[in-house]
């Protein structure tokens, strides 16, 4: 019985010391996330402009099509993000950059630069 009375509160002790590094854990894992699908959506974005640019050749609608390619990013991504060139002749080649700067959650670290490109052959 006296043996126990002295393990008392060990775990309290134990969980102190541990939940740092377990918060650590589980906000670096939702930063990694949400930067993953940044970078996919953004990927996404330029894919599409190259796409809808190499087909119309019309700048204005590539870009459009590039903004509404990623949903999640929508509010913050604009035709200012997106670097597009103006003209698209047969059989030359487009190629659309998507740049975002990603904010962290928690603000302990970032921002980050992310940047992504698509090509695609004009003319289909």
């Amino acid at each position: 019985m006296k043996a126990l009375r002295r393990e008392h509160g060990a775990a309290a002790v134990e969980f102190a010391l541990v939940l740092p590094i377990l918060l650590l854990v589980v906000i670096g894992i939702a930063e990694f996330g949400r930067a993953f699908f940044t970078e996919i959506s953004l990927a996404q974005a330029a894919r599409e402009g190259a796409r809808v640019m190499a087909l119309t050749q019309d700048s204005g609608q590539a870009t459009a099509a590039a903004i509404t390619a990623a949903p999640g990013l929508n509010p913050v991504l604009g035709s200012g993000n997106i670097t597009m060139p103006s003209t698209c002749t047969e059989g030359s080649q487009v190629t659309v950059t998507v740049s975002y700067s990603l904010t962290a959650l928690t603000g302990f670290i970032g921002p980050f630069d992310l940047q992504s490109q698509g090509a695609m052959r004009c003319g289909g």
